[in-house]
């Protein structure tokens, strides 16, 4: 399948405007049209997912319901679905399994594009500022159209591994995201605990898309697109790459190991220990 979004352009910072929630939308669309393309010509979805319990077609119906539930957050609706925290999020997925039995390809690829359809409807006609409900807490109109893209682009790369696919992420990709990621990563997703003594600032060179900074201290993770000045600690990979450390669907060792990813710095060790102070649902 074609796929072009055109360059990467960086983004104004963590809160999408309208113009960047648009984009973001518009990015969720080509993507999903994708996923439905890969599981609907499925005549079996047992297929099983790399690193996980769970098959292409638990994997659809999860999108598929979640499509559903967005689709009630950007309305301004709420509905409980965990309290943030990484094992109440699994249980809840798993609730959602039982209640949407649908593993069918052709049928769950309906179901992801109806919902994607429902969820962009109600974000056309939304300011991007209005705030909403999602698992993970209340945030912007905006933010949550990039979540429902990286929720989208996460569990897409998986089923694209399953199926020996290309990767659904690109480079285009990284500014849509940039907005939850600042989000989730400063905030529900910070592991405190492990962070706990941890003072340092580590430089991300995005090789095809742009530079960021992430900033540890006091048990908190602070992301900023400044990334000038000094760094403890400085990766240099490709976007593609770095998401899928992100999603940790490739360990830092992995990538390093493929010869993707660099490390320089004072302190190596800590480019490869990071991924360990977030947690992944």
């Amino acid at each position: 399948m074609e796929r072009n979004l055109g360059t990467v352009i960086a983004p104004s910072g963590p809160i999408p405007g309208a113009d960047e929630t648009r984009r973001i939308a518009e990015a969720s669309k080509v993507t999903v049209d994708e996923l439905a393309g890969m599981i609907g010509s499925l005549e079996d979805t047992s297929i099983p997912i790399p690193r996980s319990e769970w098959t292409v077609g638990e994997t659809g119906a999860h999108l598929a319901y979640a499509a559903i539930g967005f689709s009630m957050f950007a309305r301004g609706l709420f509905y409980p679905h965990g309290d943030g925290t990484p094992q109440s999020l699994a249980d809840a997925n798993e609730i959602g399994l039982m209640g949407f039995p649908e593993r069918g390809g052709p049928e769950l690829a309906g179901h992801l594009l109806e919902g994607t359809r429902n969820f962009l409807a109600e974000v056309e006609v939304r300011p991007s500022d209005q705030i909403c409900h999602s698992p993970v807490g209340q945030l912007p109109l905006g933010t949550l159209t990039s979540y429902f893209l990286t929720h989208n682009l996460m569990h897409g790369c998986a089923v694209s591994a399953a199926l020996s696919e290309d990767f659904v992420f690109r480079a285009e990709h990284m500014p849509h995201v940039w907005p939850f990621i600042c989000y989730a990563f400063q905030g529900p997703l910070v592991d405190r605990d492990a962070l706990e003594g941890v003072s340092a600032r580590v430089k991300v060179s995005l090789t095809d898309a742009f530079d960021f900074a992430i900033t540890f201290g006091n048990g908190e993770a602070a992301l900023s697109l400044e990334a000038g000045g000094p760094a403890d600690c400085q990766l240099e990979v490709d976007a593609v790459h770095f998401f899928l450390v992100l999603i940790k669907l490739l360990s830092v060792q992995e990538a390093v190991d493929l010869g993707k990813l660099t490390i320089s710095g004072a302190n190596p060790e800590l480019g490869l220990r990071f991924m360990d102070f977030f947690y992944v649902p």
